[in-house]
């Protein structure tokens, strides 16, 4: 039951506050930083000025600035986290066209239709299935997902749960968009030592809207 509990905050604003609270305003990245998913990220993104990208959930992952020094520079970082917002924001106020914006993935009710090119979740999801109302909350956040895509946009989503476990959430009969999945290497952890059971990649899901 303790465990069970435990799991159950991931789902709640009020857990990652307090988490949030408790740190210096340092990046911490869950399952893939951008070094290591660069090469899996590139095919996907293209460098021109109308290229949009969201990061829902992004806590305080430096994902969305390594994007922005890269070049793409239209990038919008969400997460349910007032306090966390609020260190990114301070953080990269130089970063003057990247927005941080308190919001929650469930419902987008401030994006427009139809506005990104690129989705990048990257354990937020997996967040979402640990929470109340987990079922409902993650086909909440599909059905966002899909309706602020452009026609031909990508959600992508790097989980740590295998086919079996995600593409039913992923890919229901109301979206009308395919999706596909690969394998991610997982960044070599120092001085790990490899135990039995555990995988040693994530997964991510490349949902394509038709055009």
């Amino acid at each position: 039951m303790a465990q069970a509990a435990y799991k159950s905050d991931y789902g709640s604003p009020g857990y990652w506050d307090e988490r949030y609270s408790g740190t210096d305003g340092g990046g911490f990245d869950w399952y893939q930083n951008w070094k290591t998913l660069k090469p899996t990220l590139e095919p996907f993104l293209v460098a021109e000025q109308e290229f949009e990208i969201l990061i829902p959930g992004c806590g305080n992952s430096t994902l969305g600035a390594d994007l922005y020094d890269e070049g793409y520079i239209n990038v919008t970082n969400i997460d349910t986290s007032a306090v966390v917002i609020n260190q990114m924001n301070d953080k990269y106020a130089d970063r003057e066209e990247m927005e941080y914006t308190v919001m929650d993935a469930t419902n987008l009710e401030f994006l427009p239709d139809s506005c990104f090119n690129l989705v990048i979740d990257k354990g937020m999801l997996d967040s979402q299935l640990c929470g109340e109302r987990n079922i409902t909350n993650v086909e909440c956040v599909t059905k966002e997902m899909y309706r602020v895509l452009k026609p031909g946009g990508i959600y992508l989503c790097i989980s740590h749960g295998v086919p079996n476990t995600r593409m039913t959430y992923l890919n229901p009969k109301t979206l009308n968009w395919q999706v596909e999945f690969r394998k991610v290497p997982k960044p070599p952890v120092e001085n790990a030592h490899d135990v039995q059971g555990v995988s040693d990649h994530h997964f991510m899901y490349i949902c394509r809207k038709p055009r």
